[in-house]
């Protein structure tokens, strides 16, 4: 097991397995250990030999056939098969639809690392035949279940900085885990973006990252970036909407119900992995330097607790909540309709204005402050 770090939806993985007639399909950036997880699972129950690599062009031959008995004596002989990068597959999710229709008792697992090529190929095909699930870089609850939260306490400015890339967590030193950093951003993480048939420049898909890296925690405005880079605002809202489907960043809208003066419209991006953010900006200095962690410890505290959320199917909006010219609440999370607020600080600095006139208009909870002294409850 990559790291030796039990990933938090495995066991939900296993629950389903065996199922008839349903497939599981495991999305995540590429290099966050969806191979290790599915090959684990396989050797578990003596499956080993039912790893196939859908880059391989005899696996990819077999599913772009489309005949069931071709494609069942192809993959027979083992309980559970795993068809790795299934999104480089022509026509997956109709050849997954004949083969678990002619033999609805097989265990399948497909894996993906861009959810426009995979999830667009298969959702249609597939419906009420799959399940979804989502694997992101080592959560802090999973390693905090491995070595305890002290260790995620002594730990917490270098994953401010690094992240947690299983590749970076294996690093013997702060320059080894910026090489591995930049390997990650040059080599791997854009392969898929890069593919898809409408980027035509990746120059300007790298300077749009960087944009993005450097405003994580303040509203974006696709005009500004697009001033920036040289390019219309379409592009930027395209290329952007690539690097969602890439697992790359995620958005939160602004959350507007009843005072005239709220944002209604807007957007901010935050990043998976706080690793990525300090490589595109090729600044690796710490808090404790003069870096401005204010924006890094937003991105590390949303991201964690959408990992969290999502490993433990905890079902919640996540929105951000902003005045026009006044102060902003970080984080608003709604759940079977109750607002809970948040605000991130790396002291232990109090609330302001802005919350109190949040709590006051929508009657919620006093806003909680997440700080570097008692984060542990929000992302366990």
């Amino acid at each position: 097991m990559m790291n030796n770090f039990k990933r938090d939806i495995e066991s939900s993985i296993r629950a389903r397995l065996f199922e008839t007639g349903k497939i599981i399909v495991l999305y995540g950036p590429r290099q966050v250990g969806k191979t290790t997880l599915a090959k684990e699972i396989l050797e578990s129950f003596d499956s080993v030999q039912g790893y196939f690599n859908c880059e391989d062009n005899s696996v990819a031959s077999a599913l772009a056939s489309h005949n069931a008995t071709t494609m069942h004596t192809f993959f027979s002989g083992s309980k559970i098969i795993v068809l790795d990068e299934a999104q480089s597959v022509t026509n997956i999710g109709r050849a997954l639809k004949i083969l678990i229709d002619a033999y609805p008792d097989m265990n399948i697992i497909a894996t993906g690392s861009s959810s426009f090529d995979l999830a667009n190929k298969i959702n249609e095909p597939l419906t009420g035949r799959h399940y979804e699930y989502f694997l992101y870089p080592i959560s802090f609850n999973e390693i905090a279940e491995r070595d305890g939260n002290r260790a995620l306490f002594e730990t917490i400015n270098s994953r401010s900085i690094y992240g947690s890339y299983p590749e970076v967590l294996s690093a013997t030193s702060f320059d080894d885990a910026r090489e591995r950093l930049k390997n990650l951003t040059t080599s791997y993480l854009y392969r898929d973006v890069f593919k898809f048939q409408n980027i035509r420049n990746p120059d300007i898909l790298g300077k749009i990252l960087r944009a993005l890296a450097f405003q994580v925690g303040s509203e974006v405005s696709y005009t500004e970036i697009a001033g920036l880079v040289g390019v219309d605002k379409n592009t930027v809202i395209n290329y952007i909407r690539l690097l969602e489907q890439a697992f790359i960043v995620f958005r939160l809208s602004s959350f507007s119900r009843n005072l005239r003066n709220e944002i209604k419209r807007g957007q901010k991006y935050y990043f998976y992995d706080n690793g990525v953010i300090s490589a595109l900006t090729e600044n690796y200095s710490d808090a404790t330097t003069g870096r401005d962690i204010g924006g890094l410890w937003e991105n590390l505290m949303i991201a964690e607790r959408l990992k969290y959320n999502q490993n433990h199917k905890l079902y919640k909006n996540l929105y951000f909540w902003r005045l026009k010219n006044a102060g902003e609440i970080d984080l608003i999370e709604e759940s079977n309709g109750v607002l809970n607020p948040f605000e991130f600080k790396w002291s232990k600095d109090k609330t302001g204005l802005s919350a109190r006139k949040f709590e006051t208009e929508y009657g919620t909870e006093p806003t909680q402050v997440i700080n570097k002294e008692n984060f542990i409850n929000f992302v366990r």
